[in-house]
C-alpha cells in the first residue's frame, strides 16, 4: 500500500513538473517578442504590421491592412519584412481561450464562431482575396488567422508549421484544397469548420503522427479520425479506423455516412458540425452489419456491450423513438438531421428498458415533448454534478399512469418540477 501511494505521489509530481514546464515554455515564447515596438511596411495595396523580436531578427505578423477596392487580389506574405524574418501570423490582441467570444484575424477582422460568425459578412476587401501563398520561413499560425476568407480557394502551409490551431480556416467555404505542414505535430478540428468545399487534404507520407485517407485526416497511433472532408451524397469512412473524434464531421454535407466495420469508439458529438449543434446535412448513418462493437436498430445506433446509446437519427418530423435495445444514457451521443439549437424536436420516446442515465443523458436530447415508457424510472449516476437538473425541462413530460408516482418522486429529486410546460400521464 505504501509503495502504491509512493508511486501515485511521484506520478502526481511529475505531471505538475511536466505542465510547469510547459508554462514555461509557452511564457518564453511570449517574451521572445517585443510587442511594446511596432513596425509596418506597406508592399503596393498591403500594409504589414509586426512585431520584432527581442534579437531584431524575426518579425511576427500580426496584421495585414489590405487597400479598399482590390478586386481578385493574390496576396503573397514576404519572406522578410524590415529586414526581419517572418515566422509568425497571426493577431494575439483577442480571443486566447477555447471558449473565447470573439477571435482576431490575421486581416483585423472578427470571428465568433460560438454565433455561427466567420467575420466574411462585412464584404471588406479581406473576402476578395483570390490567393494566399505563406513563405516557408513560417512556423507558427495563432488560431483564427485565416478565419472567413470566402474567395480563396486553396492553401499550401509552410512544412515547419507543427500546430494547426483553433479556428485558424473557419468559414472558408471556398477553399477546396489544403495542404498540411510536413511536420505537423497537433491539429484542431474547428480550424477547418465551415469549409462546406472542401474536398482534398494532403500531407506528406513523411509525416509521423497523421496520414490521409479518402480526404480523412487519420491519426497514426490510435487510429483516431480526427477530419473529415466528406463530399458526395454517401460518404464511406474507410476502413482500418477505430475512433471518431469530437466534431470529425465539422464540414460535412453528404446525406449518408456508412460506419465501418474496423470503428470502436465513437465519441460524443462525432458527428455534430460543433459543440451543441448537431449536422442538418446528415439524413442517415449506416453502420456494417459487421461490426463487432456497433450495431443499429430503428433510429438508434448502440454499443452492444452496455447497450449504451452512440448516435441518434430523429426523422423527417422531428421525432425520435430510441431503440428497445439502449439501456443506458450518457451525454456521449451524436444526433444528426435536426438543430435543436434552432428548434427543439417534436417528440422523444424512451425506452422501456431504460435502466442507467449517466449525468445529463437525458437533457442531452432536447424535445417539447417527452415520454417515459418504462415501469420504474432509470437509475440516475452523477446526476448532482449537472447544473439546472439533469431531466428534460420546459417541455411536456408523459409518463405511464400506473407508474405517475414514483415519476413524481424521481422528477422532484433529479429536476426541476416548476419548470415542466405539462405533466400528463397514458396507458401504454
Amino acid at each position: 500500500m505504501k509503495k502504491r501511494r509512493m508511486a501515485i505521489f511521484f506520478a502526481a509530481l511529475f505531471t505538475i513538473l511536466l505542465m510547469a514546464a510547459a508554462d514555461a515554455k509557452s511564457a518564453s515564447a511570449e517574451s521572445a517578442w517585443n510587442k511594446g515596438k511596432e513596425e509596418v511596411q506597406t508592399d503596393g495595396a498591403f500594409t504589414y504590421y509586426i512585431y520584432p523580436s527581442q534579437n531584431e531578427e524575426e518579425a511576427w505578423l500580426y496584421r495585414i491592412a489590405i487597400e479598399e477596392g482590390q478586386k481578385g487580389a493574390s496576396l503573397s506574405i514576404p519572406e522578410t519584412i524590415l529586414g526581419k524574418k517572418v515566422t509568425r501570423l497571426g493577431c494575439p490582441d483577442r480571443g486566447s481561450g477555447e471558449y473565447s467570444e470573439a477571435y482576431t484575424t490575421l486581416f483585423g477582422t472578427y470571428a465568433e464562431p460560438w454565433h455561427d460568425w466567420d467575420g466574411a459578412g462585412l464584404k471588406t476587401a479581406v473576402s476578395n482575396l483570390k490567393s494566399i501563398r505563406i513563405p516557408d520561413t513560417v512556423e507558427v499560425i495563432d488560431q483564427a488567422a485565416f478565419c472567413g476568407l470566402n474567395s480563396v480557394t486553396a492553401i499550401t502551409l509552410p512544412k515547419k508549421v507543427k500546430r494547426i490551431e483553433r479556428y485558424t480556416f473557419y468559414g472558408c467555404d471556398k477553399l477546396k484544397t489544403i495542404v498540411l505542414p510536413e511536420q505537423l505535430e497537433s491539429f484542431q478540428n474547428s480550424s477547418l469548420w465551415g469549409c462546406a468545399s472542401l474536398k482534398n487534404i494532403r500531407l506528406s507520407p513523411n509525416n509521423k503522427i497523421f496520414r490521409v485517407k479518402k480526404n480523412c485526416l487519420i491519426q497514426k497511433q490510435n487510429k483516431a479520425l480526427v477530419f473529415a472532408a466528406a463530399t458526395g451524397k454517401k460518404f464511406a469512412i474507410p476502413n482500418g479506423i477505430k475512433m471518431i473524434e469530437p466534431y470529425a464531421f465539422g464540414s460535412t454535407k453528404p446525406k449518408t455516412i456508412h460506419i465501418p466495420s474496423s470503428v470502436s469508439q465513437i465519441k460524443g458529438e462525432a458527428f455534430h458540425m460543433r459543440p451543441s449543434k448537431e449536422n442538418v446535412y446528415i439524413r442517415n448513418i449506416t453502420i456494417s452489419k459487421h461490426n463487432s462493437v456497433f450495431a443499429r436498430d430503428g433510429q438508434c445506433i448502440y454499443k452492444k456491450s452496455d447497450k449504451s446509446l452512440a448516435v441518434a437519427i430523429p426523422n423527417k418530423k422531428g421525432e425520435l423513438r430510441i431503440s428497445e435495445r439502449v439501456e443506458k444514457l450518457t451525454p456521449d451521443i451524436s444526433l444528426v438531421n435536426c438543430d435543436t439549437t434552432e428548434t427543439r424536436l417534436k417528440k422523444v420516446v424512451y425506452p422501456s428498458r431504460l435502466k442507467r442515465v449517466k449525468a445529463s443523458g437525458l437533457s442531452v436530447i432536447n424535445a417539447r415533448s417527452v415520454y417515459f415508457t418504462g415501469s420504474n424510472p432509470p437509475k440516475m449516476v452523477k446526476a448532482k454534478s449537472v447544473e439546472g437538473g439533469a431531466l428534460p425541462s420546459y417541455c411536456h413530460v408523459y409518463v405511464p399512469q400506473a407508474y405517475k408516482d414514483s415519476y413524481k418522486v424521481w422528477y422532484k429529486k433529479y429536476g426541476y418540477y416548476s419548470s415542466l410546460d405539462g405533466w400528463h400521464t397514458y396507458h401504454p
